[in-house]
């Protein structure tokens, strides 16, 4: 049994109602998934309770009699509408902290552009954009499926908003594919881990790939001081990383930054395509 307490009361960053700055943004974020993934700890004292403080301020406490809550979002999350993935409490946020969007396989569909082109404008207070996907993902997995089997993906003919989200995903599922070969070898698709690598490659490009689109519609609307990042919501660990290694060789825990070439995405498919996790996949 964990318990998660919401604490009403002072500001929990000492004053800091909101983060200046994209870089502090990003730190309450990986510092916050930290402290929920360590719930999780089994060598943690089980009766010591995690404590998310809320700012009085944000549920309107210190406001005028009859005044409305300001919405002061520091950060967007573009997340999948996997109900196991608590965006929240992912990141250990409470309430006016997050402006979150939540759709299968985290794409980004009109409505969701849409939602943020108002946030963009009329939400002062953001500094961070982030798309979060997360592990076992079964719209990446449909895709995936999809990709591998021609006859699979005619089945969605006449399912046509299933199919503009598989759609969304095939890039990359592609770009990962052509990882998993690269690094892998040509008869990779026999080794009986290759769907389950392909599957987690493609899920981290696929967040990717959307960090950079969200960082065109930034630049379109002249925000430099916002800045995009991507992430992988493991659903054993709840940690949020990539597949890709850190410098002793573990899955990268925290934000990345998105590629903005081909180029870097090909290294960037070639770091996942050969990390710690697809290794493990594929039995290495």
């Amino acid at each position: 049994m964990v318990d998660v307490v919401y604490r009403f009361g002072i500001d929990p960053e000492s004053g800091e109602r909101r983060p200046a700055t994209a870089q502090r943004a990003q730190q309450l974020l990986e510092s916050g998934n930290r402290e929920f993934s360590g719930l999780f700890d089994p060598d943690r004292d089980p009766t010591s309770p995690a404590m998310i403080t809320v700012a009085a301020g944000d549920l309107g406490l210190d406001a005028a009699p009859g005044g409305i809550l300001a919405h002061e979002p520091f950060a967007a999350v573009v997340g999948c509408a996997d109900a196991r993935v608590p965006i929240e409490l992912v990141f250990g946020r409470a309430v006016n902290d997050l402006f979150v969007l939540r759709l299968a396989g985290n794409v980004l569909g009109a409505e969701v552009i849409g939602s943020l082109d108002y946030a963009f404008q009329y939400l002062p207070t953001l500094r961070l954009v982030v798309v979060l996907g997360h592990t076992s993902c079964g719209a990446v997995t449909a895709a995936v499926d999809a990709y591998l089997n021609t006859a699979s993906y005619l089945g969605l003919s006449a399912e046509h908003q299933l199919r503009a989200i598989v759609d969304q995903l095939f890039p990359a599922i592609r770009l990962g594919h052509a990882a998993m070969l690269r690094n892998w070898g040509a008869d990779a698709a026999d080794h009986r881990g290759f769907v389950p690598a392909l599957l987690d490659t493609s899920i981290a490009l696929n967040a990717a790939i959307m960090a950079s689109s969200l960082r065109s519609e930034l630049v379109a609307y002249g925000l430099a001081e916002v800045a995009t990042r991507f992430g992988v919501y493991d659903l054993a660990s709840h940690a949020v990383g990539t597949p890709a290694a850190d410098a002793g060789g573990e899955p990268l825990i925290g934000l990345s930054t998105p590629p903005s070439d081909a180029e870097g995405f090909t290294a960037l498919a070639d770091a996942f395509a050969g990390g710690p996790v697809v290794a493990a996949a594929m039995g290495a």
